[in-house]
């Protein structure tokens, strides 16, 4: 059963990537509720997706400067998405939309069981 999951992870990584990030968004959302700080759930979103990002855009410099790139192209390519092959751009997309789905969902959430405290006070 493991086995089956981790072949299945190994070989679709955008899905894996999706998966990790729902659960990295829920956990980051749920202690930033817990410290009480503004607007939890797009913070956890935009974290979860800005490490993606940088995770993408950093193999993709590794990938463009082993293809003969300088180093300054290089960074400049994977900063602004220029050279990034259609799995990197997955890679980053699919998390991304995950986490500002489980974002928009726990704030739905959070704002009826709002909702329903008040009207019961």
């Amino acid at each position: 059963m493991f086995g089956t999951l981790v072949a299945f992870m190994v070989a679709n990584p955008a899905t894996s990537h999706a998966m990790t990030a729902v659960l990295e968004t829920i956990g980051m959302a749920a202690v930033l509720i817990l410290l009480r700080t503004p607007r939890p759930e797009g913070t956890a979103a935009l974290l979860v997706s800005t490490y993606y990002y940088g995770r993408e855009a950093g193999q993709r410099e590794h990938d463009i400067k082993h293809a003969g790139w300088d180093a300054v192209q290089a960074h400049l390519g994977a900063e602004f998405l220029y050279g990034w092959s259609w799995p990197n751009l997955q890679q980053w997309v699919a998390p991304t939309c995950a986490a500002w789905m489980v974002a928009g969902a726990l704030y739905w959430f959070r704002s009826r069981t709002e909702r329903v405290r008040t009207a019961r006070r």
